[in-house]
């Protein structure tokens, strides 16, 4: 405009102002955001073949990240040259902080965005490759069974004159299970996508040849099935080429097979590679990203906290100002500054609260003049004087001293401004009115001691009211006016008191001049209540009675609940039948009425069947409706003068008194009425919009005389209820002394089993295992239980009682522990030092915390001795929770166990189970050995068993070996250890060192 040329902008500048540029800086931060979810995104979306996309999209990633760097070093190199050198105010720091403390939150919430992403995508990759590993693992699985059963195939092809009926009814069920596995195996290879895609030709060329010499190998088993069908039973075979035919095709069937698994693991090997590198550049993206949102978050929270600095050393430099002025004065003075915290505190402020200033000055305002006892309404007026009262406050608190002591504290606070207006902090100066505060306290306690909770009243000495608290009104209705002049005995007298009554109050009071007790009055109203009434003479100098107080309560509620008390003793709260301290009392008085009168009685014991499965899926809320509703219709099916009570949880005891004096006629009118609750119970239950079907279990008992106690017909009634829950539910059976016989004695022989352990009454039997020459190998351990007064206890009804108590755990660890000393003292005989000791482990033993450390601990006494113990485990166990079961048994073997399979064939065998357990022994069931001469099926049966366990590189063992037949017909099978009476029955210990030493 004056005609000066403009001063031309140096460039370093423009690059730094354009560098600075919101939109830039948005458009570099959406852009590098982009580039790297594309190159985390490609390799996980499209798998190996996205690399190369994917390495384009981080170098692209990578220059984003330097450029973002060279524009925050421009911009910074041109704010330092341009920089105003006047001192900013403490509104532009205020607001440049806010700025910073916005841009950090933002970025840690970018931070935490990425790293939500990062897991997400971690997850997602982690659930795909273990998909596909599962599915790589089964198809090698089912390409493995492929190839033992080309194996079983050719084995069985290769005796032509054995061919008959029987092994060709074998080799076909074995093509058709080699069939149906390789359809699973074609379903599996299709899922991997390994026979259409052009990537994987090795798996589909191997998967060609071997299904084309598989159906070679199926048409001549089906050549060899047929010639031995047209043959007949008669002809003792078939001709020798046809079998040699099937096992040349069966063999090169296994050839391809082998090939095609080959295929599959070099496939699965470059999958795993593929995976590897994915993860590699995963792992340098993260990096990358993490890097650059750590830098962008680190730089402007350290500028936020060093102008932070510069603003509060401004502060103190102000408040020292103040502290000339304010030193002197003698109240206590404190300035706060604008986060509330104290700034500075005079020597005044240290003798009034006994807080030195250094420990004042930073805390916080509320914390150092915090009221006593949690004041919450001073603490709040405080707050509002420190926040948003724009005139200050003032205020009275109880402050708790330093040494404990309380004071009385006037504070008055004032903000403090600056030249534009803003508050910048406050002022409070306190002054101590504790010595005023105990005067107006003293003078309150004497105006409040009258006005009382409860009433009080003032007569002269003729009884004359004079005054009366409010309480009075409260509970008479009589006002001071309707009150004054008249005596309390005119006014409140109830009449149920007569005057020998009153004449007795005024004898007492005459002589101890106090009286105190319980008085029915009456209010204005003309209501009739309890109050305790204390009345206590005044006297002057002289003794001579002047006055009379008297102070009285209301205690109808006391005696609501007193009557509550009692009804909670005697009562059940939620069905307001009589409990079973009550029911006790009916069944003594029932009990002697009885020995009066001749006359029976009865208690019904009832039980509501599935009662916890309708609190279990409806809620306890519904399950008590239900208790309530039964109580209603037992109730409502008996007279009065019998008893419904409730015994506790869902059982109720209903006792009927004055039966028939014939004990025939009573016990069928027991029946009677036990019928018919029954049948009532049954009925249908509404329970808010639920309709509820139920049933009960009654235990009856009839009784006469005093021939029971209390306690002795309630057990009767309680088994005679459990009588009618093993008869099927919903019925009703009377007490059987033979049954509950039973019952008390399998209690007794309970109670002796957890004694049996501490009294050493367990032994262990030992029964031989021999090899094929006879020899003893090994034993197995035997658990026996010889009783000081019953005997020897067989096996068969102590260790169920065992399994169902949970004390077969504690009796489990014994015998490990046992047989492990017996392993460690047999180690130092030569004679015996070879042998094996089998052990039964039971399911709860195996599956308890803490069983793989007790074998461990075992393991460390007695050595390497741990090796030549052998567990011996049950189908049912394994078949239940597999993975677990399986990492057991791995760390069980991991210490050198060895471990065995008992009872094989009678569970629910699987041979996929079979070859995921660490196995070293099956141990056949005396089931099959025990018909094995006379069944053919039982024969093949162990046949199978046998060359299963070879097949699976196991040993086996037959158990229930009892005749020469057996034994020899288990060696021509193969099984080369067996056990059984043939050998030896169970023996002691000396026996059996004998017996082995015999041999």
């Amino acid at each position: 405009m004056n005609g000066v040329p403009p001063r031309p902008t140096p460039l370093r500048l423009v690059l730094s102002q354009a560098c600075s540029g919101r939109r830039l800086r948005a458009l570099a931060a959406v852009t590098l955001t982009l580039t790297l979810t594309l190159a985390l995104a490609l390799p996980l979306v499209l798998g190996a073949g996205a690399m190369a996309p994917a390495r384009w999209a981080l170098a692209a990633a990578l220059a984003t990240l330097v450029l973002l760097l060279a524009c925050r070093v421009l911009r910074r190199r041109g704010t330092v040259v341009f920089e105003s050198t006047r001192p900013q105010s403490v509104e532009s720091v205020v607001r440049e902080g806010t700025r910073n403390y916005r841009r950090v939150r933002l970025t840690l919430y970018g931070v935490l965005a990425a790293l939500c992403c990062n897991f997400f995508l971690q997850n997602w990759l982690a659930r795909q490759t273990e998909e596909s590993r599962r599915l790589e693992n089964d198809a090698i699985e089912l390409a493995a069974t492929q190839r033992w059963l080309s194996q079983r195939i050719a084995r069985l092809a290769q005796a032509p004159t054995r061919a008959n009926g029987a092994s060709a009814r074998e080799l076909l069920a074995t093509l058709a299970q080699s069939d149906m596995q390789a359809q699973r195996l074609r379903e599996l290879l299709r899922a991997q996508d390994l026979l259409e895609n052009p990537a994987h030709a090795e798996v589909r060329l191997a998967w060609q040849d071997w299904s084309a010499s598989r159906a070679d190998m199926a048409a001549a088993v089906r050549t060899l099935a047929a010639a031995v069908a047209q043959a007949g039973p008669l002809a003792g075979g078939v001709d020798e080429g046809i079998g040699s035919a099937v096992g040349t095709h069966a063999d090169v069937a296994l050839s391809h097979v082998q090939a095609l698994l080959d295929a599959m693991h070099a496939t699965a090997a470059r999958s795993h590679a593929a995976r590897v590198r994915q993860m590699q550049l995963w792992g340098v993206l993260n990096i990358a990203l993490l890097s650059l949102l750590a830098l962008v978050a680190v730089e402007p929270a350290v500028r936020s906290i060093r102008r932070q600095y510069r603003r509060l050393a401004t502060q103190a430099v102000e408040l020292q100002r103040l502290a000339l002025v304010a030193e002197r004065t003698t109240n206590a003075v404190l300035l706060i500054d604008e986060q509330r915290c104290v700034a500075w505190a005079n020597q005044a402020f240290t003798r009034i609260t006994g807080i030195a200033p250094a420990d004042a000055v930073g805390r916080d305002a509320l914390s150092v003049l915090q009221p006593a006892d949690g004041d919450i309404d001073a603490t709040a007026h405080l707050q509002r004087s420190l926040h948003s009262a724009p005139g200050g406050g003032r205020l009275q608190i109880r402050h708790r001293a330093a040494d404990g002591l309380e004071v009385w504290l006037d504070i008055d606070i004032q903000p403090l401004h600056d030249d534009e207006g803003a508050t910048r902090g406050h002022v409070v100066v306190s002054v101590d009115i504790t010595p005023f505060k105990q005067v107006q306290a003293d003078l309150r306690i004497a105006a409040i001691a009258f006005d009382s909770l409860g009433g009080i009243a003032i007569t002269d000495a003729n009884e004359a009211i004079l005054r009366v608290n409010p309480a009075f009104t409260r509970i008479t209705g009589f006002t001071i006016d309707e009150a004054r002049g008249r005596s309390m005995g005119e006014l409140l007298r109830s009449g149920r008191h007569d005057q020998a009554f009153f004449e007795g109050v005024h004898a007492t009071l005459r002589s101890a001049r106090h009286w105190q007790g319980e008085v029915w009055s009456r209010r204005k109203d003309g209501e009739i209540y309890p109050q305790w009434l204390s009345i206590t003479a005044v006297g002057d100098d002289a003794g001579r009675t002047t006055h009379y107080v008297a102070v009285f309560t209301d205690i109808t509620e006391k005696k609501r609940a007193d009557e509550t008390i009692r009804s909670l003793a005697f009562f059940d709260p939620l069905t307001r039948l009589p409990n079973r301290r009550l029911l006790r009392e009916r069944i003594l008085e029932a009990i002697a009425a009885s020995t009066r009168t001749g006359r029976h009685a009865a208690l019904l014991f009832i039980d509501l069947d599935h009662f916890k499965e309708l609190n279990d899926s409806k809620g306890h809320d519904v399950g008590d409706q239900l208790l309530r509703e039964v109580a209603t219709r037992l109730s409502a099916g008996v007279r009065s003068d019998d008893t419904v009570a409730r015994q506790g949880g869902d059982e109720f005891v209903v006792l009927i008194a004055a039966l028939s004096d014939n004990a025939e006629t009573a016990t069928s009118q027991a029946a009677r009425l036990a019928e018919t609750m029954r049948c009532e119970l049954n009925r249908p239950f509404l329970l808010g919009s639920l309709r509820h079907h139920t049933s009960p279990s009654i235990g009856v008992t009839v009784f006469a005389g005093a021939t029971h106690g209390v306690d002795e017909l309630l057990k009767r009634a309680d088994s005679a209820m459990y009588l009618a829950k093993h008869a099927g539910r919903n019925a009703y059976r009377f007490f059987d002394p033979t049954l509950h016989a039973e019952r008390e004695q399998r209690v007794e022989l309970e109670a002796d089993l957890h004694r049996a352990l501490e009294r050493e009454q367990l032994e262990l039997h030992f029964q031989p295992q021999v090899d094929a020459q006879g020899r003893v190998t090994g034993a197995e351990a035997l658990l026996r239980w010889n009783h000081p007064t019953r005997g020897s206890v067989p096996p068969g009804v102590f260790i169920p009682l065992a399994e169902e108590s949970a004390l077969i755990a504690d009796i489990g660890t014994w015998v490990l522990e046992t047989a492990a000393h017996q392993l460690d003292a047999w180690g130092s005989q030569g004679d015996l030092a070879r042998l094996e000791l089998a052990v039964n482990v039971s399911a709860r033993q195996f599956r308890k915390a803490g069983f793989c450390d007790i074998v461990s601990g075992i393991g460390a006494r007695i050595g390497p001795q741990i090796g030549r113990l052998k567990l011996e485990l049950t189908e049912s166990l394994i078949l239940t929770d597999v993975d677990d079961v399986v990492a057991t048994m791995h760390a069980l073997r991991a210490l050198g166990v060895r471990l065995a399979l008992d009872d094989f064939g009678t569970g629910q065998s699987s041979l996929s189970y079979l070859t995921r357990l660490p196995l070293d022994q099956l141990k056949i069931d005396q089931s099959f050995v025990r018909n094995m001469t006379q069944s053919r099926p039982d024969s093949v049966v162990v046949q199978t068993i046998i060359g299963l366990a070879e097949s699976l590189g196991i040993d086996v063992i037959a158990e229930g070996v009892e005749t020469q037949a057996q034994h020899r017909l288990l060696l021509a099978l193969g099984c080369q250890r067996q056990q059984g009476y043939l050998f030896g029955r169970p023996l002691p210990l000396r026996d059996f060192e004998a017996l082995v030493r015999g041999r």
